[in-house]
């Protein structure tokens, strides 16, 4: 099951996971591996300049453990289309309800910059790509000057399928919280879940860190993809995060105004993600107007709705769980008038 190649791997020093050159370029912000064929996978530009994809990304599915994906056009994906500066990409499946599948839910489909072509089985190059079930390889290629292509970001290990909790691979199984990670014991956490990269990582993942960036053995065992280095996880069919990543290398985060309306701006929300306390900062074009601040989880619980007063209000979330929440503004007749997720860590 563990290929040679991960054993090696082994000997490489932790120097390796700084190989990759912060903010230089793109890298994979959010992974969705959804019911049925809502997937999904966000790109992020974290340069200070467009980035063109033609001819020069392409996406590869490394099914089920297989080394030899990027020679069968099926599962090799070229990308078309710009990302802006500090921007996101996100690419579903363009699956069409008429007799050939399950179709995408209409919410995922709407966050969508891109559909990658859909034709399991058939013959369309990238047909067979978006079609992750939690125990397959990822990697985002970048074509050399001398006409190789590089892995420049991985998500899983390649090479490695991962098992079930029966210890076997049918039903497909998913990398875990528990190491050597692919064994199939403990919480599942490529498979019905949404991951979404960490605001403090700038550069992505190449096969020379792809294995223990986590931790190193266990028993002797290479320990596997261990993706809460990485990312934080959501609930399965959640899609709210799609289409709005930042990470450090924006030196606009924390200092840029993020909402207007007639009567109230916000002009900084800071810092996010947090694990104490989240400032709000704003100025009110009319003050006699009554405006408050709400903080809901991700399932639409009401955890905190108090008024706001002066130029600043901070939000306590030292006791909430590690996850994503949102911060809404409403006025005295409820309307909503600003909202923003935030990240507790």
């Amino acid at each position: 099951m563990k290929k040679l190649l991960l054993f090696c791997t082994a000997l490489l020093s932790a120097s390796a996971l700084t190989a990759q050159t912060n903010c230089a370029d793109l890298f994979i912000s959010e992974y969705v591996e959804g019911w049925v064929n809502n997937k999904a996978l966000e790109l992020y530009n974290p340069t200070n300049a467009s980035i063109t994809l033609d001819n020069s990304y392409r996406l590869i599915r490394w099914a089920n453990g297989s080394t030899t994906s990027d020679q069968d056009p099926l599962y090799v994906l070229p990308l078309t289309g710009t990302i802006g500066s500090f921007t996101t990409w996100v690419i579903i499946q363009d699956t069409i309800p008429a007799g050939q599948d399950t179709m995408v839910w209409p919410a995922l489909r709407a966050k969508a910059d891109w559909l990658a072509p859909y034709d399991w089985g058939g013959t369309t190059p990238g047909g067979n790509v978006v079609f992750w079930n939690g125990d397959d390889a990822i990697s985002l290629q970048k074509k050399q000057t001398n006409g190789t292509w590089l892995d420049i970001d991985i998500f899983g290990e390649i090479g490695v399928r991962p098992f079930n909790w029966m210890g076997g691979t049918s039903p497909s199984g998913a990398w875990t919280d528990t190491a050597p990670y692919w064994q199939g014991t403990g919480a599942y956490l490529t498979k019905s879940k949404t991951l979404i990269r960490k605001h403090t990582v700038k550069h992505g993942i190449d096969r020379a860190t792809m294995y223990h960036y986590g931790d190193s053995t266990t028993n002797g065992i290479p320990n596997s993809f261990y993706a809460f280095v990485e990312y934080d996880s959501m609930p399965v069919n959640f899609f709210d995060s799609l289409g709005g990543h930042w990470c450090n290398c924006d030196p606009s985060v924390g200092s840029k105004e993020i909402g207007v309306v007639d009567y109230f701006r916000i002009i900084n929300l800071y810092p996010n993600p947090a694990n104490e306390k989240i400032n709000v900062e704003f100025y009110q074009y009319s003050p006699s107007v009554r405006v408050f601040l709400e903080l809901f989880s991700t399932d639409g619980q009401l955890l905190t709705h108090q008024q706001i007063n002066g130029m600043m209000t901070q939000i306590d979330i030292s006791q909430l769980s590690k996850g994503m929440y949102f911060i809404s503004i409403v006025d005295h007749d409820g309307f909503e008038v600003f909202r923003s997720k935030i990240l507790k860590y």
